[in-house]
């Protein structure tokens, strides 16, 4: 087989070639109505070739994902495609191991994908760490009716507020990312249908908002999508939740995407909701180091973990490490004893509290007394890993 030479496009030509393949490969609208390097960053992007011809590439957008109530510097990885009649030829691959060295050398703790097919992934070292979850429900089932906080339109000025308010709760969960301005236009200005926004507030104090689309079913009905809805309060969530039930007259079903647990399903009398589609996002421990260093512990936490990595793609991270907590920080140094073993992979799921050591276990992925499992449990429990993002 040919060399497979990888790096940044070259020119606008490579770039094109590029658009031509992610049309072909993944629905991406065409390079003549689609402006990728506009779009999503010319810096963002790699392009595969072989004897000079451009056969694949993908994109890494870099953002930032809170665990632990401290944001990790975070590559997301979207946009993998190889030409057709190149595919099987480990291109894939080869690009996946070029884009991690690429992070690693520009301090990327971390790197997140949504995978097409796991296999792929999994071999550079991704494995499973969260979910994104969609929900429906017929909105007659919310069962809730009062509006203890004013609701009105959401408006251009009301954004900078209503980051803020997404941050809020971003910080307490585990997954959910950084979002930038492509992430935030996404959610405000989807591609398919007409958003629209509210906001609940307290006086002048934002407490929550809501984003949806309206999806034509059959005339006059139509489906409602919540493009992105946040409660901070109790209060909040009875009022949004009151707000979207009052579209029963027109709407007949509800989808959102939440956590394994809603908190807002809490405040409604009946377990109405249905989880209609399951996906789980992989994510990749791309410098051990930095990892455990840049997210957050509890901060009762005091302790120290004995790892010993194993990675066979990204030689840096196979070694030993001593990751000592106090405070909520954390210092890892290289050595110690290595009292629990453990895959790159079976570090990912544990890293966001996605499998426990004793679940990484059972999968062969960790292995270790006792004590060190227990500790090392208790160093990664929090809430549940979700995301609310495509990407």
């Amino acid at each position: 087989m040919s060399t497979i030479d990888i790096s940044a496009p070259t020119g606008d030509q490579e770039i094109r070639l590029f658009g031509d393949i992610l049309a072909e490969s993944l629905c991406f609208p065409p390079p003549d109505e689609f402006d990728l390097a506009a779009v999503e960053g010319r810096e963002n992007l790699l392009v595969a070739r072989i004897d000079g011809c451009v056969v694949g590439g993908l994109i890494v957008r870099p953002m930032g994902q809170w665990f632990g109530g401290r944001c990790v510097p975070m590559g997301a990885v979207r946009g993998v495609a190889t030409s057709p009649e190149y595919r099987g030829q480990g291109i894939g691959q080869a690009m996946m191991c070029h884009a991690l060295n690429e992070m690693h050398d520009a301090g990327t703790a971390i790197s997140v994908l949504y995978p097409a097919t796991q296999p792929v992934y999994r071999r550079p070292g991704f494995e499973q760490a969260g979910v994104s979850l969609l929900y429906r429900i017929d909105p007659q089932a919310f069962g809730v009716h009062e509006q203890p906080l004013a609701i009105r339109k959401m408006t251009p000025d009301d954004y900078e507020a209503v980051h803020n308010v997404y941050t809020e709760r971003a910080r307490h969960e585990s997954g959910q990312v950084d979002r930038d301005a492509w992430l935030w236009k996404r959610k405000i200005e989807p591609r398919i249908g007409k958003a629209f926004g509210y906001v609940v507030s307290r006086g002048d104090e934002m407490e929550g908002y809501v984003v949806f689309t309206k999806m034509h079913r059959e005339a006059p009905f139509y489906d409602l999508y919540v493009n992105d809805m946040v409660a901070l309060t109790v209060d909040a969530g009875r009022s949004l939740l009151s707000f979207l039930a009052n579209h029963r007259s027109m709407s007949k079903r509800i989808t959102w995407t939440g956590p394994p647990s809603d908190p807002l399903m809490l405040l409604t009398p009946e377990q109405n909701e249905n989880k209609v589609e399951r996906l789980a996002w992989m994510l990749r421990i791309v410098d051990v180091d930095r990892a455990l260093e840049a997210r957050g512990y509890a901060p009762h936490i005091d302790c120290q973990v004995h790892f010993e990595v194993r990675d066979d793609v990204l030689p840096h991270n196979n070694d030993r490490f001593v990751l000592e907590i106090a405070d909520g920080q954390a210092r890892v140094r290289r050595g110690g004893e290595g009292r629990l073993a453990i895959d790159v992979r079976g570090l990912a799921s544990l890293y966001t509290g996605y499998l426990s050591p004793e679940q990484l276990k059972v999968s062969g992925y960790a292995d270790g007394d006792a004590e060190s499992m227990r500790v090392a449990a208790s160093v990664f429990a929090g809430p549940a890993p979700w995301l609310a993002d495509m990407f």
